[in-house]
């Protein structure tokens, strides 16, 4: 199955060859205006996280699984993300599709 999310974030438990399965997603950053002002809430660092005692729901990831707090977002509707293709940074785990309004 394929998803129009894509994580680069390979630290994160959640991240499966570039694929998130942590079912959904929030994204961070209120007052936003630029993308590194953004992350990934829903991170977690697989050295520190066993996903074995992970009781949630696992399914690959997609952008209608997210939800956005970064108001200045082009792509915030509400709360929900509403764009076509979502990437999450490597380095920070940054939205890299946050586009300001």
């Amino acid at each position: 199955m394929k998803s129009n999310l894509h994580c680069s974030a390979t630290n994160c438990a959640f991240n499966q060859t570039g694929g998130c399965y942590a079912s959904q997603i929030k994204v961070e950053g209120f007052d936003a205006a630029i993308t590194p002002e953004t992350y990934c809430n829903t991170f977690r660092d697989k050295d520190n996280f066993n996903m074995t005692n992970y009781h949630g729901d696992t399914s690959l990831t997609s952008t209608q699984n997210i939800s956005c707090s970064a108001n200045k977002c082009t792509y915030n509707s509400y709360g929900a993300c509403n764009a076509s293709h979502v990437d999450i940074n490597f380095e920070n785990s940054s939205c890299e599709t946050f586009v300001t309004r």
